[in-house]
């Protein structure tokens, strides 16, 4: 389907076609939350906005918000067979090449050029924000056990639409790095 046969949901949702993620998923809270309950917007328009009308209404809202979080994946997504890339092509081409390790920094830096706030990841992935904060500037101290850290980084790569296996073999190197420097103080 192309982004001309998206419009639809678009407009459903309240939104341009140059929305961001961030931008679909706030009008479908927005929406959903006001079509959901006896809001004091609707209150006056009870008469045309019966439950079953509402209901039909959240139906489509839901449908739209896949619809268009599925556009926004597939754009972001390179094919299976280039599924090995380190990262997506929000990130400048200059800045690909330089990466061939993934850091906390890095993860910022990329972050931070896709205008993803860290809320939003927390809010996605349900990690606490202060282990993402732990992670980009990789207070290795603070973060919870491996197995725990392996998920979270997988999940964070994931909404950053970087390769999940690369980013967390590359971080988890460096903790384990560091985890064997602070075994050897002791």
């Amino acid at each position: 389907m192309s982004t001309e046969d998206y419009t639809k949901y678009f407009d459903i949702l309240e939104l341009s076609p140059d929305a961001s993620i961030s931008d679909i998923k706030n009008a479908y809270l927005r929406l959903k939350k006001l079509y959901s309950t006896d809001s004091i917007v609707i209150s006056p328009l009870a008469d045309e906005f019966s439950k079953k009308r509402r209901r039909e209404i959240i139906k489509q809202i839901e449908k739209s918000y896949l619809k268009l979080m599925a556009l926004m994946e597939n754009e972001h997504r390179k094919p299976t067979h280039q599924r090995e890339s380190l990262v997506s092509d929000n990130v400048p081409e200059e800045e690909k090449a330089d990466i061939t390790s993934f850091s906390g920094r890095q993860l910022r830096e990329i972050r931070k050029k896709l205008e993803i706030q860290l809320y939003e990841i927390a809010m996605n992935t349900k990690i606490g924000i202060e282990f993402l904060r732990s992670i980009e500037l990789e207070k290795f101290d603070a973060l919870p056990p491996e197995a725990y850290l392996k998920a979270y980084l997988r999940s964070y790569a994931s909404c950053l639409f970087l390769n999940p296996k690369k980013v967390a073999d590359d971080y988890l190197k460096r903790y384990k790095e560091w985890k064997k420097e602070v075994k050897e103080k002791s």
